[in-house]
């Protein structure tokens, strides 16, 4: 297995093309907008190389292969119980609670890699005359040996969602074979927003919908390197990019590992050797890919965001404190429904795991109603979290005064002093906990947190309603109604 100095060589020596605001970066992998999802992905490496990092987290991440007989990282790992999805949760909501970041160039590989395994090994058993599975599992074997992070490749570009893959106006629109030769085919396409992808080793793509009849061309699941010909690279355009770009490292909160970053990915005519194709023209098997790989994404991304949280109440309870008003009633009330909506997730997850069924090749896929359920009551407790955290926290997350400023002459020290917290706090940590909770909330614009905090925040408003309800009143006309008399 590789440490984290050993992956980073292992991109160097790749010739990965990427693009980042309109420019080919060659250094991907150090410049400041990469920089957070690539210390992600090292920290996958770290944590698996080095047990002092993090003894609970390495005895999460390493495991035994099944293909090879020797470790492997759990990312890589092909799922044989209930056990190995309990401990593919666990170490999700770990890594977030560790990282804060996207681990997406290693997490969406485990739901591709366990659906086409499940669904090439039911191909065999039905009698298909392709070796897929044997492929699939010489290419896993290879992967597992190298231990390389392998970007897992669903989102089509789909152009009008109305309509299905063979009736486009352009029919690259969806990731299609557009030639069959002797050594291998040749495939046109995109894989729009990636998470990690370019800091990843290997693509390793499969259909994003179920198929027709009709759609044969598109019914294809196949592994290339990163830096195969006609494969480029456009990173996304988020705002917060503009942030890693222009900021000190110390006004950006979760500097290190950042949140997010993901790149569209073209396929212009790449050549792909038949030993790497695992699905070429099958697309009866596609509902079933879809459909496993989309229960296994849940699992993870649901794990996932259970960290998300665990970190929301800590920087909360940290900023609570620092305000000197942690121990006030409101406070507390909202941490612990942050907690309640962290550990109704997980449970949801949990039980998924526990319920799961086992496919013919031993993979269990997790209970489909369940793990949808997690998956939409996370998408609301994330939004919640999120309110939550900017009420906690104050304005201060985004009217706070940058690193340059402090450093101004004079003006610096009057900043410092009005920028104080109760006694006992330095004010510069006051100021980098209101950036990571920023970070964290997701609400970098001013609008919604200043929505949150202006003109009061939500307590205040609470305080003048137990003030000026009449209770009193409404005591007197509930006695009545219940014949007691005054």
């Amino acid at each position: 297995m590789m440490n984290g100095d050993e992956y980073i060589r292992s991109l160097q020596a790749m010739k990965t093309i990427v693009y980042i605001n309109g420019q080919k970066v060659s250094d991907y992998y150090s410049h400041p907008v990469m920089k957070p999802a690539v210390n992600t992905l090292k920290a996958t490496y770290d944590l698996a190389s080095d047990p002092e990092l993090d003894s609970d987290i390495h005895a999460l991440i390493v495991t035994e292969s099944d293909l090879t007989g020797g470790r492997v990282n759990r990312f890589l790992k092909i799922l044989q119980s209930r056990e190995d999805l309990l401990a593919r949760m666990k170490l999700q909501r770990a890594m977030m609670r560790y990282t804060g970041g996207c681990f997406g160039g290693r997490c969406v590989a485990g739901a591709v890699i366990n659906s086409l395994w499940s669904v090439t090994y039911d191909m065999e058993k039905a009698g298909c005359s392709a070796p897929y599975h044997q492929r699939f599992r010489n290419y896993m074997k290879a992967v597992q040996e190298q231990d390389l992070a392998v970007s897992g490749n669903i989102t089509d570009a789909k152009g009008d969602r109305s309509l299905p893959p063979h009736r486009q106006s352009d029919p690259d629109l969806y990731v299609r074979v557009v030639e069959r030769r002797k050594d291998g085919i040749v495939v046109n396409g995109a894989k729009l927003q990636q998470s990690g992808a370019p800091v990843a080793h290997e693509r390793l793509v499969v259909p994003t919908s179920a198929l027709g009849p009709d759609e044969e061309p598109y019914a294809v699941a196949f592994a290339v390197p990163g830096d195969a010909e006609g494969v480029v690279h456009v990173n996304d355009s988020s705002c917060i990019n503009a942030k890693f770009e222009a900021m000190d490292h110390e006004d950006i909160g979760n500097a290190t590992f950042g949140m997010h970053q993901s790149a569209h990915i073209l396929f212009d005519h790449v050549f792909v050797p038949w030993d790497r194709v695992f699905l070429c023209g099958e697309w009866k098997p596609c509902r079933d890919l879809v459909h496993r790989f989309s229960d296994f994404q849940r699992l993870a991304s649901s794990s996932c965001r259970c960290g998300y949280i665990d970190l929301c109440i800590g920087a909360a309870s940290a900023m609570a404190d620092y305000n000197g008003v942690s121990s006030k009633s409101h406070i507390q009330e909202k941490l612990i429904d942050m907690s309640v909506d962290a550990e109704t997730i997980y449970g949801l997850v949990a039980g998924a795991s526990a319920h799961s069924t086992d496919t013919a090749s031993g993979v269990p896929l997790p209970d489909t109603m369940i793990i949808n359920a997690a998956k939409i009551y996370m998408n609301d407790a994330i939004l919640r979290t999120a309110q939550k955290l900017a009420d906690i926290g104050g304005g201060i997350l985004v009217t706070r005064p940058s690193n340059r400023d402090l450093r101004i002459p004079k003006v610096g020290d009057l900043l410092r002093k009005y920028h104080k917290g109760r006694d006992g706090i330095d004010v510069e940590d006051r100021l980098k906990m209101a950036r990571l909770c920023e970070s964290l909330s997701g609400l970098a614009s001013m609008t919604p947190i200043l929505s949150v905090i202006a003109a009061g925040p939500p307590a205040t408003q609470r305080l003048n309603f137990r003030l000026m309800t009449d209770l009193k009143r409404d005591r007197r006309a509930a006695e009545r109604l219940a014949g007691i008399a005054p």
